[in-house]
This record gives structure tokens, sequence and C-alpha cells, in this order.
């Protein structure tokens, strides 16, 4: 399929009754968003950004783990909040499964288009869309009035992690939980330039390593440091409990499968994977001989509030 073919709607997959679409405009929509941030990696691999908006299959099991950590059933009752919404596809596939879910996203600076499409895609699926644009800093919404929030790919680029972290925390209802996964700045890969590096020497480093790879620097502007360490600090003292910070787990089968399948999509992740593969063997090599156990690619917090 041909990414800018105007004839063609591309089926994501169904979730509950649902069969969730993305329509030819929405798709070039998002192909010229992630053209933009490629070029800003000095990249051409548009698609690769693609293979990741779009997968449903991702967004089926990031809602089945939080369905089986806090039972289905409550599940069903449950307010969702999802900081840093993107391009709305957590959003719409918990709403499409009978979630009551609101995404927030700031869609400023190079990510200025996402609420847009976020919002039409809602639309062309039939649903009212439920994101707000916010920043994460100042989250629009009462105290103690969300169940879960989650957040995918989206802490590594807020401006102030504490705030955000606080913010967080005091939208959950007590004993809420806080569900997260991002990049991890001890690993040896840099995720959005999809580049092999020793990333806990720090930004300045990095900016040395991409100049050798011969790619732009201004993208690490922005990008918070991430690390599992700073991570279990800044949640301690922003009020939340039961810190786990760790490597993205395997997911086992469950037991109560939520009823939604993803379809196989024309796009090809290609962007970093021989350099993540490497990536996590050498943390394995580095926690063999150091006993240091930190530098996976991909971090997961689950915390409660």
């Amino acid at each position: 399929m041909s990414i800018i073919d105007p004839e063609t709607q591309l089926v994501l997959g169904t979730a509950g009754q649902k069969i969730l679409r993305l329509s030819p405009a929405i798709l070039q929509a998002s192909f010229e968003h992630a053209r933009r941030i490629a070029a800003s990696l000095g990249s051409q691999d548009a698609e690769s950004s693609l293979a990741g908006y779009w997968s449903l299959d991702s967004r089926i099991q990031q809602w089945q783990r939080i369905a089986d950590h806090i039972g289905i059933e409550q599940a069903r009752c449950a307010s969702f909040v999802e900081v840093g919404s993107g391009l709305g596809l957590f959003a719409l596939t918990g709403s499409a499964l009978g979630f009551h879910v609101v995404g927030v996203e700031a869609s400023s600076d190079r990510y200025a288009e996402s609420i847009a499409i976020a919002r039409a895609l809602f639309r062309e699926n039939g649903r009212a869309p439920t994101i707000v644009q916010a920043y994460s800093e100042a989250l629009p919404l009462p105290d103690a009035s969300a169940d879960v929030v989650a957040s995918f790919q989206t802490l590594e680029h807020v401006s102030d992690l504490g705030r955000t972290l606080g913010e967080i925390r005091r939208i959950l209802k007590p004993g809420g939980l806080f569900f997260a996964q991002a990049p991890n700045y001890t690993s040896f890969y840099e995720a959005h330039y999809g580049v092999l590096a020793p990333l806990a020497f720090g930004k300045a480093w990095m900016r040395r390593a991409l100049r050798l790879y011969r790619r732009p620097t201004g993208f690490l502007d922005h990008l918070q440091w991430l690390d599992p360490k700073r991570l279990r600090v800044l949640l301690g003292e922003v009020g939340f409990t039961a810190v786990q910070v760790g490597p993205i787990a395997v997911s086992a089968p469950s037991a109560v499968p939520l009823p939604a399948r993803a379809e196989r999509l024309p796009f090809h992740f290609r962007r970093g994977a021989r350099a993540q593969w490497l990536a996590n063997r050498l943390a394995l090599a580095h926690q063999l001989f150091t006993f240091s156990a930190d530098h996976y690619s991909q971090i997961e917090v689950w915390a409660i509030a």
C-alpha cells in the first residue's frame, strides 16, 4: 500500500465491536508529521514512526496489562487519563473497549499537529473526541479525579519532570495507579535517533557521538535524561508508594483477554532495530559483570498514589 494512496482506508483492527480505521487524510497527515520529525533527526525514515503511531497491537497489550493489573470489572468502572496522548490511538482503543478515558496532549513545538490528528481520528471512527490540550505540568483536572493515569513515550519530552509527576499524583485518587513506559537514558540505545551510544555519559557526550554519526543534535535540547534511579526518587518525593521501576515486562497470557484484535500493518519498523538488539545484549553483559541492572533500553513504571 502506498503511504499517500488517496483511495485507501487502512483497517487497524477491532476493539470491542468497533472496527478501527485510518482514513487516507489522517494517514497522509500522520505521514507528514512523521516525515518532519524524522528530518529533525537527520533521517528519511518516516515509515518506522508510522509503524509505531498506528500499532493497534501495542495499544491492546497496554490496555490488557492495565486490565490484568486492576481487574477487568474494576477497569470497566474506572476513570483513565493518558498523559501525552499523541495521535490518540491508545485513548481511542480504550474508548472502543468501553473504558472511560481522557487524553491530555500539549501538542506544541514539533508535535503541533498531534491533537488535530487525534481529534480527527476519533471523529472518523464515530466517537466524540476525548482529547484535551494542556501541558503535563498543569493538568486541567480536579484533585483525586482519576483511577488510572497512563503515559507512553512522553516523560522524556516534558519540560519539568518533577512537576509532571506531582500533577499525576495530584489527579489520582488515593490508591490510584500510575503506569508508564519511557526510554532509559542509562542504556546503550537512543530510541529517537535509533543509534547505539552509552547514554549514561550524558547529553554532552551524546552530542559528540551524534556528530560522528553526522546527525543533527537539536532534538536533544528538550529531552529529559530519564534514568530509573532518578524516577524512583522523584516518584517517592511526590507521594507515590509501592513504586516499581524496571524493564518492560513480557506479558503472560491473560486469563480474561480483551475483545480486541489488531490487523497486520503495511509499515515496517526499521529504525535502530539492530542497534537496540545490540544495546540490550550490552545491558545484559554489563549486569553480569558489574551487578548493575538498570541499563535496559525501556523503562516501565508502576506506582500507587
